[in-house]
């Protein structure tokens, strides 16, 4: 009996943070256009790269979307928009 040898697969390397936030402006901009109005926060978590566009002035109404990008291929696995 021959035993096979197997080869380690190299791991896909992990999008940088600046990755994500490009696939998140590119999306957001489509629908939102501008921007500037926004704080943008990103965050790591078990699911994904978690990006929020939060409105800069507080209490006006309406918001900014919301995405959870997968952290190796860059896919968008959710998102919401909140106008």
């Amino acid at each position: 009996m021959t035993s096979a040898q197997i080869t380690p697969q190299p791991t896909a390397k992990p999008l940088t943070s600046d990755e994500v936030l490009r696939i998140a402006r590119e999306d957001a901009e489509r629908v939102y256009q501008d921007l500037d109005r926004f704080r943008i926060s990103l965050v790591l978590q078990p699911d994904g790269w978690h990006v929020e566009y939060t409105l800069a002035q507080p209490f006006v109404a309406g918001g900014g979307p919301h995405y959870v990008i997968d952290p190796v291929t860059g896919a968008i696995l959710s998102k919401k928009y909140y106008q």
